[in-house]
């Protein structure tokens, strides 16, 4: 499937020395109609090399798909960020055994008070709610599918996504709707996305995505 490196690196919020897990070369199968990755083996294998893509911090929890290295926080940054690790009750409850997501859920809190991208917060949002299906976590699957939603749609509205990023997010938007059930709202959706390829070019994989996923949601929306 795919091999994991160990190196060691310096977290930037608390200056803790510790060996992080890194995704090196790895094969996949194809994809998923949200464009998760398929890896053959093991699902318990997938859901740890996904979570490898994630850095974060045994002892304050900072987390990031950065390279740390490139990190250089505020004081400001640094204080605000501390409080907000401290408080947050997922971290709080489920720091003993953290299940995989939980990485993406600390690198999004995180990046919210970086002032990172919306487009970027709900990447790992996304790639959290993919970590979620192959660890058998539904519930929290569609948590994150709900707030890959909210800020692909804020980004969307305020942000200028460049070249083909503009229709795959658009169509991530209806897809992940007809994941959560809301199948007439992904159908709009997906024809949203058509028309923003009409300005930076057809991809045919795009294509077939949106006219099979079309179908079927209509199909399910019935």
């Amino acid at each position: 499937m795919g091999e994991i490196r160990r190196v060691y690196t310096r977290c930037p919020l608390c200056g803790q020395i510790f060996r992080a897990a890194h995704a090196g070369s790895y094969i996949t199968v194809g994809r998923d109609t949200d464009l998760c990755p398929r890896f053959p083996g093991r699902r318990f294998d997938a859901a740890r090399l996904i979570r490898s893509e994630i850095t974060m911090c045994p002892r304050c929890n900072f987390a990031s798909a950065e390279d740390f290295r490139e990190l250089d926080l505020t004081f400001d940054e640094r204080y605000d960020l501390e409080e907000r690790l401290r408080e947050d009750g997922l971290l709080r409850i489920f720091r003993a055994n953290q299940p995989p997501w939980l990485a993406f859920h600390a690198a999004e809190i995180c990046g919210q008070e970086r002032r990172l991208p919306a487009r970027e917060l709900g990447d790992l949002c996304l790639r959290a709610s993919w970590v979620c299906r192959k660890a058998g976590e539904r519930a929290f699957e569609s948590t994150f599918q709900l707030r890959a939603v909210r800020y692909f749609m804020r980004a969307l509205d305020n942000e200028e996504l460049e070249g083909r990023r503009l229709p795959v997010t658009t169509y991530l938007v209806g897809e992940l709707n007809r994941r959560l059930g809301h199948h007439r709202e992904a159908l709009n959706w997906y024809v949203n996305a058509e028309r923003t390829m009409q300005a930076v070019g057809r991809m045919a994989w795009l294509d077939r995505l949106i006219s099979r996923q079309s179908k079927l949601a209509r199909e399910q929306a019935a």
